[in-house]
């Protein structure tokens, strides 16, 4: 029986690749956007652009 417990990076590697494609899926299923949500935040929020 092996007794090295420790995850390779890899795995761990893989998770979050698909954690992140999951969270951007989900975002683009609503029909939200990836690049301009920072954007839009501080323009609904009445915030003026920096001149």
């Amino acid at each position: 029986m092996a007794d090295d417990t420790a995850v390779p990076f890899w795995w761990i590697l893989l998770f979050v690749l698909l954690a992140l494609g999951a969270g951007a899926g989900a975002v683009l299923f609503v029909g939200g956007q990836l690049v301009s949500v920072a954007v839009g935040i501080g323009a609904s929020a009445g915030v003026a652009p920096p001149t």
